[in-house]
C-alpha cells in the first residue's frame, strides 16, 4: 500500500472512532436524565413562583376595589401584587 493510502486509511480508522464515541456518548442517557429533572424541578418552581404572584395580584387588586371602587386602581395595585397588600395591611382605616 502506498503511503497517501495508509494515510487516508488512518485517517478514516480515526474518524469511525471519532463517530464511535459520539455513538456511545448519545446512548449515554444518564446526563441527559440528569438534565431532564433539574428541567422539570427549575418549571415547578416556575409554577409556584407564578401562582404566588398570581394570588398577590388578585388579592390587591381585590383590597383595592374594597377601598378605592376605581377601576384604574384596581389594575394599577395588581402591577404592584404583594407590595399593595402590604401596604393595605399597614394603613388599614
Amino acid at each position: 500500500m502506498s503511503e497517501q493510502g495508509k494515510l487516508g486509511a488512518s485517517q478514516g480508522y480515526e474518524r469511525l472512532d471519532e463517530l464511535e464515541d459520539r455513538i456511545n456518548a448519545l446512548e449515554d442517557t444518564s446526563q441527559l436524565e440528569a438534565l431532564n429533572d433539574r428541567l422539570n424541578e427549575l418549571e415547578g418552581q416556575n409554577h409556584s413562583l407564578s401562582l404566588v404572584y398570581g394570588m398577590g395580584m388578585m388579592l390587591a387588586m381585590i383590597l383595592s376595589w374594597s377601598r378605592n371602587a376605581s377601576i384604574l386602581y384596581c389594575i394599577l395595585h395588581g402591577l404592584f401584587s404583594w407590595l399593595y397588600v402590604i401596604y393595605f395591611a399597614w394603613t388599614r382605616r
